[in-house]
């Protein structure tokens, strides 16, 4: 027995992502009919969901190109699978400690693959006739459950009108860095607040005593090292 494959395609990188990296989210599967007149039915995943995998449709496998001959072919899994009103969402993160996972990820970041297809075995299918035909080979192959064994990455998918969903990748700011880059720019704004030019020399009031203030003004001189020092740390600690 063989295992049917569908492709469908995935959206643009953002830096979003505070995981780590290699993390990535859109529709392995839609609703829509594919370049080989299947249709896959809402519906049609919810028992290998609930049966093969774990709770939320975490662990599926993550091929590439459908291979599965080697052990560094599985290049990551799923975090989470969902079917939702357009299809199987899914967010999943590869495994880039391998050289197959960390290559395929550079391809997903450059754009140079940004597609996705399932490996399955339709179990109960009905074969729906086109309405506007008439003709009963003009139908097309409706998948209403399916055995779903593996999801990957492709160069080429069987869906090219399915609908483009954000991927994520790269890292963001870790909670702890956050608080501390907060409390930096407090600090800084503080400062700012603060300071007021040191007055020139021709304007100095010489009827003051020199211990005798401004009313109501602060003379403050501005370190421009301090500052460099705060920017030197805002731009490390974002950088976490």
């Amino acid at each position: 027995m063989s295992l049917d494959y569908l492709g469908y395609e995935l959206k643009e990188l953002k830096a979003t992502d505070n995981s780590g990296g290699g993390v990535f989210s859109g529709y392995a599967s839609t609703w829509e009919k594919d370049l080989y007149d299947d249709v896959v039915v809402k519906g049609a995943f919810a028992q290998t969901l609930s049966a093969d995998f774990k709770a939320g449709g975490a662990g599926i496998p993550i091929h590439w190109q459908h291979k599965d001959g080697s052990p560094n072919d599985v290049i990551g899994e799923t975090l989470s699978a969902v079917e939702d009103e357009h299809g199987l969402l899914i967010t999943a993160k590869l495994d880039t400690d391998i050289a197959e996972g960390k290559r395929a990820y550079g391809l997903l970041k450059r754009g140079l693959i940004h597609q996705m297809s399932i490996g399955f075995i339709a179990e109960k299918t009905a074969w729906v006739e086109d309405e506007e035909s008439k003709s009963p080979w003009d139908g097309y192959r409706e998948i209403r459950q399916l055995k779903l064994f593996e999801i990957s990455l492709v160069q080429v998918a069987a869906n090219q009108g399915a609908e483009v969903l954000e991927v994520k990748a790269g890292r963001a700011v870790s909670k702890a860095n956050e608080d501390k880059i907060c409390t930096a720019y407090e600090a800084l704004g503080e400062l700012l607040d603060s300071i007021t030019e040191t007055p020139d020399d021709d304007d100095t009031d010489d009827s003051k005593p020199d211990d005798e203030p401004d009313a109501g003004k602060a003379k403050k001189s501005f370190d421009p090292q301090w500052a460099k020092e705060i920017s030197d740390f805002l731009s490390l600690a974002n950088n976490q």
